[in-house]
C-alpha cells in the first residue's frame, strides 16, 4: 500500500465517525446543540426515545396480532403506533417536549389498561404495565406522576377484580396471579418513586452547585461585580443589540496604594463599586474590568443618555468622601464612551474605549471623552 493511501485511511475513518455522530445527533437530539446537557435537551432526548420505543414495539406487535387474526388487538396497537408516529413528527417540527410527553403518556395508560383488560396475547398483556411507573414519573414529575400512578393502580385493581365478572369478553385471571400482578406493580411503583425522587434531589443540588460555580467564575471577589469574563460573556450574548460602553478608570490610583496601602486601595474599589451602582439606570451592567478600571454597558442608550449617566457618576465620585482609617480621601475618574453594535464589534469597541480613556487623561483627567 502506498504512503498516500496509508495517510488517507485515518482521515477516512475519522470522517465516517463524524458522519455517524452527526446522524445520531440529528436522530436523537434533533440537531439541538450546546456543550451543557441542559434539562431541555435531556427531556427532548428522552421524550424522543420514548416515542421511538413506542413505534418500534407497537407496530411490529400490531402486525403480529393481525397475522394471528386478533383483529381488535391489532387495530389498537396499530392505532397507537400511528399516534406515536404523529407525535414523532410533531416533536421534530416543534421540539415542544411538554405536549409530546403528554401525547405519549396518556395513550400509554389507556393501552396498558386495555391489554390487562383483554389479556393481550394468551393472557400476557399485564407484563407490559411494569414500564409505566418509570415513564410516568419521569414525564409528569414526582407530584403529578405519583397521583396518576395511584389512579392507574386503582383502575388496575378494578379491572382485575371486578370487570372480569361483569364483561364476558374480559380476560379471567387466576386469583393468585391477580394478587401478584398488583403487588409486583406496587413494588415497581414504589421503587420508581424512590429513584425518581432521589434523582430529582440530586439534579437540583447539581444545578444549584453549577449555578454557584458559574457565579463564582463570573464575579469579582473584591467588589462582587461582574469580572471581565462575566461581562464579556454578557456582551457576546447580547450580540446585535445596540449598546453604549463606558470605560471608567480611577485617576492616580497608584498614588493611593503607595500613600495609604493596598488595603485602602481595596476599600476604595469596594466603595466605588457601590457608589457607581447607585447611579446606574435599570438594565445596565457594571463590571470590574481590571485593576482600577470599571466597564459599564448601557442598553439602548443614545450618546446623550450615556454622557448624562457618566456625568452623574463622575460628579458622585468627585464629591464623595472615602473615609478610611479616620482619613477622608477624595478621588476622581476618567471616562471613555463608545458604541457597541453590529457596526462596532466588541474587540474594536474596547480598543476605542481604551484610546478615549487615555485621551481623557491627557486632557487633564476627571472628564469624559467620546
Amino acid at each position: 500500500m502506498s504512503e498516500v493511501a496509508r495517510g488517507c485511511q485515518p482521515n477516512a475513518q475519522r470522517d465516517n465517525k463524524n458522519l455517524m455522530q452527526r446522524c445520531v445527533h440529528h436522530v436523537f437530539y434533533f440537531g439541538l446543540s450546546g456543550e451543557i446537557f441542559s434539562e431541555q435537551i435531556r427531556r427532548t432526548l428522552l421524550v424522543n426515545l420514548f416515542s421511538i420505543v413506542g413505534i418500534v414495539f407497537t407496530f411490529p406487535l400490531g402486525i403480529a396480532a393481525l397475522y394471528r387474526s386478533n383483529t381488535w388487538l391489532a387495530l389498537v396497537l396499530l392505532c397507537f403506533a400511528f399516534i406515536f408516529c404523529i407525535n414523532q413528527f410533531y416533536l421534530r417540527r416543534t421540539r415542544n417536549h411538554e405536549i409530546c410527553a403528554n401525547i405519549i403518556i396518556y395513550p400509554l395508560y389507556f393501552l396498558m389498561l386495555y391489554l390487562v383488560f383483554t389479556g393481550g396475547v394468551n393472557g400476557t398483556g399485564y407484563v407490559w404495565i411494569f414500564c409505566v411507573p418509570a415513564v410516568s414519573l419521569f414525564i409528569q414529575g414526582i407530584k403529578r406522576g405519583v397521583i396518576e400512578m395511584v389512579i392507574f393502580t386503582l383502575l388496575l385493581i378494578v379491572i382485575l377484580y371486578f370487570l372480569a365478572s361483569v364483561y364476558g369478553f374480559a380476560f379471567h385471571y387466576d386469583e393468585d396471579l391477580r394478587f401478584r400482578v398488583i403487588a409486583s406493580f406496587i413494588v415497581v411503583f414504589f421503587l420508581s418513586t424512590i429513584y425518581e425522587y432521589s434523582m430529582s434531589r440530586f439534579n437540583k443540588a447539581l444545578h444549584e452547585s453549577s449555578k454557584q460555580l458559574k457565579e463564582l467564575a463570573e464575579t469579582d471577589p473584591l467588589t462582587q461585580l461582574l469580572n471581565r469574563r462575566g461581562m464579556q460573556q454578557r456582551l457576546e450574548e447580547a450580540e446585535g443589540a445596540e449598546l453604549r460602553l463606558v470605560l471608567i478608570d480611577v485617576d492616580y490610583f497608584k498614588n493611593i496604594n503607595d500613600q495609604y496601602g493596598h488595603d485602602c486601595g481595596d476599600f476604595i474599589l469596594r466603595s466605588l463599586a457601590r457608589l457607581i451602582q447607585k447611579e446606574l439606570p435599570e438594565g445596565a451592567w457594571l463590571s470590574r474590568w481590571g485593576g482600577e478600571e470599571f466597564l459599564l454597558a448601557l442598553n439602548d442608550a443614545y450618546l446623550g443618555q450615556a454622557i448624562e449617566v457618566s456625568e452623574k457618576i463622575r460628579q458622585a465620585i468627585e464629591g464623595y468622601d472615602f473615609n478610611y482609617d479616620e482619613q477622608k480621601i477624595r478621588i476622581t475618574a476618567s471616562f471613555g464612551i463608545v458604541p457597541l453594535g453590529t457596526d462596532h464589534p466588541l474587540a474594536l469597541a474596547l480598543k476605542a474605549a481604551d484610546s478615549l480613556l487615555y485621551k481623557a487623561k491627557d486632557a487633564g483627567r476627571n472628564n469624559i471623552c467620546v
